[in-house]
């Protein structure tokens, strides 16, 4: 249970220097500009935006140019993007890049969608024509069959006809 607790806290540098920068950013808009440029410029350009970074994340002791100062300042950088994230996932923003994956995922299903329905369509169109066939086949046949039973039929009641005819007694022979 303890972990997942862990998971939710933030960390106390991030929203330190994010609520600093905040209060700051409702007095001037142009902060908020000057942060979105400064994170784009990889933490450079805003001196500013630097010396306050460099005061909450413990780097204004570190001397500048050295590795561990260097190492430090990425890793505070690192922290920094990856606590934003986090932040900015917590309000329920999506980055970007994300959604423009998600735009271009959705026209690609659209499309694709639209070409199945086509498909069906094509399909439904060529199943009622072949059944439409398979009607006028099964019909023609069916007529045909009706014209042979006719064609049996009146053969046997022609036999039937003949047979009697032959087996009735001609009137001559009855005067005998």
């Amino acid at each position: 249970m303890r972990e997942r607790k862990d998971q939710y806290l933030m960390d106390r540098h991030f929203l330190e220097f994010w609520g600093n920068f905040m209060l700051n950013a409702s007095r001037s808009q142009k902060q908020l500009e000057e942060l979105t440029e400064w994170v784009h410029k990889g933490f450079t350009g805003f001196e500013e935006l630097n010396s306050l970074f460099r005061k909450i994340y413990g780097l204004e002791e570190t001397s500048t140019g050295s590795a561990d100062a260097v190492n430090a300042w990425k890793k505070a950088q690192e922290d920094f993007m990856k606590n934003m994230k986090d932040y900015l996932n917590l309000l329920g923003v999506v980055p970007l890049e994300e959604h423009i994956a998600l735009v271009r995922k959705y026209e690609d299903l659209k499309e694709k969608v639209a070409s199945q329905e086509e498909t069906i369509r094509h399909l439904k169109m060529l199943l009622s024509e072949s059944h439409g066939a398979n009607t006028a086949a099964v019909t023609q046949h069916f007529d045909e069959l009706i014209r042979k039973q006719s064609d049996q039929f009146q053969n046997l009641m022609d036999g039937f006809n003949r047979l009697f005819q032959k087996e009735q007694p001609s009137p001559e022979s009855k005067l005998d």
